[in-house]
């Protein structure tokens, strides 16, 4: 049976078309209202950005869903978790102070902002799953406690899954550090040949597990924590992982994360995908590149697999962009994801979620 995912254009020539008002329209065309029961607390899993970053989904978008979920009795909250690299976000305090100047108070967004791995990333929740790779997973704490979830994604790239959605907004962004930790478990290597010693990696690595060794860069594998950071700012791309052996197990970590972040939830989480400024990155980082194809529009759906198969599909299904990080693949059909990070195959997600039961590939989409 075919999963209903709800998209809206961007086009818009009156007040009752701008995107403002399909979002809300996409919220009750989607059923969203009944997911959510009075009294309910009900998180709204958004990423702030990193500092530095401007392709985050904007608050305005936000307050929309804020308005609806109050609507319907809910108590709606902006959320997110505690990163595992050093930045903006790496704990509570610096985290709301990041949302806040991209504009998550309350005046412009509606809800307050909560934090919900606590403090420092200790509040925590085990939640047991019977996956291949973990029989529990650490899920925030606030975020386990939430009655029901709406789920908003920038839909984006990303350099070691291959492309960022509902999926990968579940997984790495409902796990306090130590779930990301679990998921990651990915060692990078130095290419010697490429090195240039510039010290880069050093700079930004959080483990302190690099360090300059007669002009270049030494990994210690023992502290390395799998964060990606070092490859993220490596300018002559020196920095490597085995793609054939451990990115998929990473993938499958990463989609039994997601799992364990809705478990317990059936019937109480929607998603929102907002399928423009499609940039190469992960919101994480601290800048964001020209976007690797036109904007498409917004997603709406209750299972998080079939909205990333159709975020998936209508990208690539896009011309791409030759003046941005994508390299291969310009024509439209073609995997857009691939072409920007030639080792990485985003579907490998979609497979193997749907393989362990967290929604279908098979959708419908239906255009409001």
């Amino acid at each position: 049976m075919r999963s209903k995912v709800y998209f809206a254009s961007l086009r818009a020539r009156d007040e009752n078309t701008n995107t403002v008002a399909k979002i809300r329209e996409l919220f009750d065309r989607a059923g969203f209202a009944s997911l959510i029961q009075k009294r309910d607390r009900t998180a709204i899993k958004i990423h702030f950005g990193e500092l530095g970053n401007d392709s985050y989904i904007s608050p305005v978008f936000v307050r929309q869903v804020v308005d609806k979920v109050k609507a319907c009795g809910g108590l709606p909250f902006l959320t997110d978790t505690n990163t595992l690299y050093l930045g903006s976000r790496s704990n509570a305090v610096d985290h709301i102070t990041t949302a806040v100047l991209h504009g998550f108070d309350y005046a412009v967004a509606g809800a307050p902002v909560i934090i919900a791995d606590g403090l420092s990333g200790t509040n925590i929740t085990w939640v047991a799953i019977r996956g291949k790779h973990f029989k529990r997973v650490a899920i925030a704490g606030d975020i386990a406690a939430s009655q029901s979830m709406v789920v908003m994604t920038h839909f984006k790239g990303h350099m070691v899954a291959g492309f960022g959605g509902a999926i990968k907004n579940l997984a790495m962004g409902c796990a306090p550090p130590a779930g990301k930790r679990e998921q990651h478990q990915v060692h990078p290597f130095i290419i010697k040949d490429r090195c240039i010693g510039c010290g880069k990696c050093v700079a930004t690595c959080p483990e302190s597990a690099i360090r300059l060794l007669r002009k270049k860069s030494v990994i210690t594998k023992s502290r390395c924590i799998g964060c990606f950071e070092c490859m993220t700012v490596c300018p002559e791309h020196a920095i490597e992982i085995d793609w054939t052996t451990e990115i998929p197990q990473f993938v499958e970590r990463l989609v039994e994360y997601a799992y364990g972040a809705v478990k317990g939830k059936a019937g109480r989480v929607g998603y929102i995908s907002f399928l423009t400024r499609i940039t190469p990155d992960c919101d994480c980082v601290p800048w964001s590149d020209a976007a690797i194809v036109p904007d498409i529009g917004i997603l709406a759906s209750t299972d998080p697999v079939a909205i990333d198969a159709a975020g998936f599909a209508l990208v690539n299904d896009q011309p791409g962009f030759s003046d941005s990080l994508l390299h291969t693949h310009h024509r439209e059909g073609q995997d857009k994801f691939r072409g920007t990070w030639e080792g990485t195959d985003g579907f490998m997600q979609i497979r193997y979620a749907e393989q362990i039961g967290l929604g279908t590939s098979a959708y419908e989409l239906i255009h409001i």
